[in-house]
């Protein structure tokens, strides 16, 4: 008896120990293009901490978002004057909408090596579609993200949409009109796997934190 338990107590380490070698950990860089501008973004991961980077057009850091989806924290950086801000959390529901279709085609493609599925979800009272490019590539941080961030922009309500989305990670993603005229796209355009430090997403020491 005592045998069989410790097999199965080092199989059930050895399972954990796989699965949290498979977590994605490094850099994704993301383009947001729309019909006025361009806007670059860098989320950097390491198991339930992600930190988002907002990039001017010369890849400078603007602002930033600590994430700690663990603990449900949101923490607003700003580099240029040394400040933060503790965000408040509105607790993701999702809301029934029986306006969505939601459309699993055969079309694959690869993009930065991965090899992606086509989810196209469609919505005729919101006059939008989008069509995700998604791979499964253990990307389990993305969804957990956008519901913790709980944002209103349609690209993240749209995607939560599709069913088992828990570690599919969207690489390319172009929201448009029912009549097919485009008004965003969202598109990765350099992924690193790569160790991370802690302490990229810690506030640093002499930053001053910033009441309303």
């Amino acid at each position: 008896m005592i045998k069989i338990i410790l097999s199965i107590a080092v199989l059930t380490i050895f399972t954990l120990q796989c699965f949290s070698q498979q977590n994605f950990e490094g850099s994704i860089f993301f383009a947001r293009i729309t019909n006025i501008d361009t806007t670059y973004y860098a989320y950097h991961v390491k198991g339930d901490m992600v930190r988002i980077d907002e990039l001017d057009k010369n890849k400078v850091i603007m602002n930033s978002l600590l994430v700690d989806i663990k603990n449900q924290k949101l923490t607003a950086v700003n580099p240029a004057r040394k400040l933060y801000m503790k965000m408040h959390v509105n607790p993701y529901s999702p809301e029934p909408d029986k306006n969505f279709e939601i459309i699993k085609t055969d079309n694959k493609k690869t993009i930065l090596g991965y090899e992606c599925e086509q989810w196209r979800v469609k919505n005729k009272a919101q006059n939008t579609e989008i069509s995700y490019w998604v791979a499964d590539n253990n990307f389990c941080f993305f969804s957990d993200l956008l519901k913790l961030l709980n944002r209103s922009e349609k690209q993240a309500k749209f995607f939560l949409q599709i069913p088992g989305t828990k570690c599919l990670g969207p690489l390319l993603s172009e929201e448009r009109t029912l009549l097919r005229s485009q008004r965003m796209k969202l598109s990765v355009i350099d992924i690193k796997k790569s160790k991370l430090d802690n302490s990229i997403f810690q506030i640093p020491a002499d930053y001053k934190n910033f009441e309303r």
